[in-house]
């Protein structure tokens, strides 16, 4: 016992004395906790007085204590730790109150901050019971500290079950709970995680439930949990709190359609409006209320319907309506109703004219209705209770009479009526057994931001709420996800399918061309095109396309063996590198050879008349081939492949996507240096082309098709590597495989075709040369040549065709029976008979002009 409590337990024991019980009455002393208008909340508001002296006059009226009056006086407490005592001490002990005023039962309050210390002293001290109509606070369910305290608003962690149960009708587990640290709400999320553990289990919830909490600014705590990409928040703080929290969200992207708050239902009407400090130019009142719109929010019980019956009290909803509008009319009237004075409800009494009811106050006046009514009625079952088991009566009461303090506490434990916020038991903590209702908050053209019942939850049944789902409403229409849904992401089957086939007929054409190659290299006009080139190119490009078959293949298509699926997939991206890598540098090194020779003869033009010698082509071959193979064997022994999945955020969809692609150390590096060293032959391959744009030369006879095909090759690689390059850094999906396949069957169909469909039609027309002299072509049998020899003629000089003698004739078939003809070369000599010695000593070239003479 404290120093002070001494002179109080002898001045109250004095005060006990005991007296008759004849037309007694009984006084309980209201602590209530009002305030101004401006400053008050829902439960210190002034307006809750009228609903108490509404229940005393109702009591008294209907007889509920026979041979008693029941007296209410009001004192106020200001929602003050300080001033509640005083108040407290005040009417007990230094009022020196008679045994007919001295409070039997004290009512009260609706501040937890100021009514914890209250009901420690009233029930540790005086052993008197209190009963609160608005204390939600978890910790007075302490027995120890509050023994003797009751409350007809249900506890705060009453609405953990609907908050526990709110999370199982949407199927959330992963969420944050921010509170501020008060003790009201430190327990209250204790509680709750302790509930959630329970449901959950504790050993794997670390990265599922986040707790944080704040004194004076959120920010720390909210940064973190959008860190941790959490979008189920539950709150547990004061209004302004509230405010500045809600702004600080805005500013971090916490709000909006993948986020969903959950607020305590107890906060004023239009509380965001109430602390215009928090607000700031990026926080305006109508950006929180479009973050708080779709916002949950967890209360106590549901309205009544007019026609419902209140109960003990006889009143329909609408009946109970009219008569509190009343006393609320009444009590507006009475002078000084709002200072500090106490007020007597014998004062009070209905008014011919009615009230506004703050609606703020509507949804919880009926706590302080039963409240009033659970007292009456428990001092009805105390006396009857001792009046037939102790000789004793309620007139016989004192602090320190525990027969009769503790009658009274019984009977309050024992309470059980329906009242007008429903039907009132209390736990063993004497916390409220109660309906718990779920609203969202919906903005309404006409009324603004509203909140809208949408659930019942009854805490005595299996957990579930009873949600009208019709009436909920999400942005898009659905329910946010607690965090994005895992998936697996695989290329399209169809698409691959689809690619499949196109480059399976695409390989059928490249074959083609092979078989035509090769069974045609005796004709004058494929001998005289390098075709042992043009079969290093076919077979370039037949590993091009090959590589397409593995960039289509991924864990889904075709699905590997479990066992085997990262090594399937490392040996696959390894064989992508090296097919695409060997097959580039044979087909675009062929072209570059070809190439590379025609700008020769263009820089020099004593080389036109050589045959083109396969030696020097095989340099350039062999030398690519080397530095690949060298390049590649030392990236694959030192930094191997493997299979790696990535995790992409997809906020729109609400996924998170698995993707599996190739990995390596260094993999920048090595692919960087790789696409600069085949940069460099791109662009080199393209300058040569264009210099030597207008050569002909014989002994490549389809030189300008060369150009224009490393035109297009150039360019489509160059295109391809690039968007392919920068899709990939995302996913190598669906878009990056299209293109990349699309690119290369473009690069090798278009090569491959400008080579060979010009020979297709010179053949068709039955000439031996794609070299034309002064860009004039004659159309010439191949039955009339020899392989390495051609005709040509100048039709436009004088319509004049050259004849050649017998014995031109016989030297042309020495010529090419010459075992140096083509030796060194694919096929051909000098590509004009005017040019070859044989010719310059025949008789009949005379006749030919000089300029069908001169070489191409």
């Amino acid at each position: 016992m404290l120093p002070w409590q001494l002179p109080l337990l002898c001045l109250a024991s004095v005060l006990s004395l005991p007296v008759d019980a004849a037309t007694r009455p009984l006084t309980i002393l209201g602590l209530v906790p009002q305030k101004s208008d401006q400053n008050s909340t829902i439960y210190s508001s002034p307006d809750m007085i009228p609903l108490a002296c509404m229940a005393v006059n109702d009591i008294n009226a209907m007889g509920i204590l026979p041979g008693y009056t029941l007296m209410l006086n009001i004192s106020y407490t200001q929602c003050d730790l300080s001033e509640g005592v005083w108040q407290l001490i005040q009417n007990v002990i230094l009022s020196k109150p008679s045994p007919d005023q001295l409070p039997i039962m004290f009512l009260g309050g609706g501040c937890s901050s100021s009514i914890e210390p209250l009901a420690a002293l009233t029930g540790r001290f005086y052993s008197a019971t209190q009963v609160s109509f608005g204390s939600s606070s978890p910790t007075l369910t302490d027995r120890v500290r509050y023994p003797k305290f009751f409350r007809t608003i249900p506890s705060e962690v009453q609405t953990n079950v609907l908050r526990l149960a709110i999370m199982k009708a949407f199927n959330w587990t992963k969420v944050a709970t921010l509170y501020q640290t008060e003790d009201i709400f430190s327990v209250s999320t204790s509680d709750f995680m302790t509930k959630y553990n329970q449901l959950y289990g504790s050993a794997n919830n670390s990265d599922k439930l986040f707790s944080r909490s704040f004194t004076d600014d959120p920010s720390i705590p909210l940064q973190q949990i959008k860190e941790n990409d959490v979008r189920i928040i539950f709150i547990w703080m004061y209004e302004d709190k509230a405010v500045l929290t809600f702004c600080t969200a805005i500013s971090n992207g916490l709000t909006g359609k993948n986020h969903v708050w959950i607020l305590p239902g107890w906060y004023s009407d239009k509380w965001w409006t109430k602390y215009p400090w928090a607000l700031t130019s990026d926080c305006t009142i109508s950006k929180i209320e479009q973050a708080l719109t779709y916002a949950l929010v967890v209360d106590f019980y549901s309205l009544p319907s007019n026609t419902q019956s209140l109960g003990v009290s006889q009143y329909n909803n609408s009946q109970f309506l009219d008569t509190y509008s009343r006393y609320l009319s009444s009590f507006r009237s009475v002078s000084n109703s709002r200072n500090s004075s106490p007020l007597s409800c014998s004062a009070l009494q209905q008014s011919t004219t009615t009230a506004t009811i703050d609606p703020a106050v509507s949804k919880y006046m009926r706590f302080m209705y039963d409240a009033v009514w659970s007292m009456a009625l428990a001092l009805n079952r105390a006396e009857m209770n001792l009046t037939t088991n102790f000789a004793l009566s309620l007139a016989n009461f004192s602090y320190n009479n525990t027969v009769i303090t503790d009658a009274i506490f019984s009977a309050m434990m024992a309470t059980n009526f329906s009242g007008a916020s429903g039907s009132v038991t209390f736990d063993n903590v004497g916390s409220r057994n109660g309906l718990n209702v779920l609203y969202q908050m919906i903005s309404d053209p006409g009324s603004g931001l509203i909140q809208k019942q949408i659930g019942v939850h009854d805490p005595a049944l299996d957990g579930t709420v009873l949600m009208n789902r019709a009436a909920i409403m999400w942005p898009g229409g659905v329910a946010p996800l607690d965090s994005p849904v895992p998936k697996d992401v695989f290329l399209t089957t169809a698409l691959v399918n689809t690619f499949h086939a196109i480059i399976t007929f695409s390989i059928l054409i490249v074959l083609t061309l092979l078989v035509f190659n090769i069974a045609t290299l005796g004709k004058p006009l494929i001998a005289n095109s390098a075709p042992h080139i043009n079969t290093l190119i076919i077979l370039g490009c037949l590993l091009l396309l090959a590589t397409c078959y593995l960039l289509g293949i991924d864990s889904n298509n075709p699905p590997p063996d479990p066992q085997h699926i990262n090594t399937r997939y490392a040996i696959i991206c390894t064989l992508r590198l090296w097919l695409l890598t060997i097959g580039f540098s044979l087909s675009f090194g062929s072209l570059f050879g070809k190439t590379w020779q025609v700008y020769r003869v263009y820089t020099n033009p004593a080389l036109k008349k050589e045959p083109f010698k396969m030696w020097n082509f095989s340099f350039w071959i062999l030398g690519f081939l080397i530095v690949d193979v060298a390049y590649l064997s030392l990236w694959t022994a030192v930094w191997p492949f493997s299979r790696d999945i990535i995790n992409k955020t997809d906020t729109n969809d609400n996924l998170i996507q698995h993707i599996e692609h190739c990995s390596c150390s260094n993999f920048t590096y090595l692919i960087g240096a790789l696409y600069v060293y085949k940069g460099l032959l791109v662009v080199f391959g393209l300058f040569l082309a264009y210099e030597s744009r207008n050569v002909k030369y014989f002994y490549i006879n389809d030189s300008r098709f060369v150009t224009i095909a490393m035109y297009i090759v150039v360019i489509l690689v160059g295109i391809g590597a690039t968007i392919s390059l920068v899709l990939t850094q995302n996913w190598f999906g669906d878009p990056a495989y299209s293109l990349a396949v699309s690119m290369v069957i473009a690069a090798c169909l278009s090569c491959l075709l400008i080579l060979y469909v010009p020979k297709f039609i010179y053949m068709a027309k039955g000439m031996d040369t794609m070299v034309v002299e002064n860009m004039k072509e004659e159309v010439v049998t191949a039955e009339g040549l020899q392989m390495g020899r051609t005709i040509t003629e100048q039709p436009s000089v004088c319509e004049m065709r050259t004849t050649v003698t017998a014995n031109d004739t016989v030297e042309e078939t020495k010529t090419s029976g010459n075992p140096n003809n083509g030796s060194d070369r694919d096929s051909g000599v000098d590509e004009n008979v005017a040019d070859s010695p044989e010719s310059n000593s025949n008789d009949a070239s005379a006749n030919v002009p000089m300029d069908i003479k001169q070489d191409v």
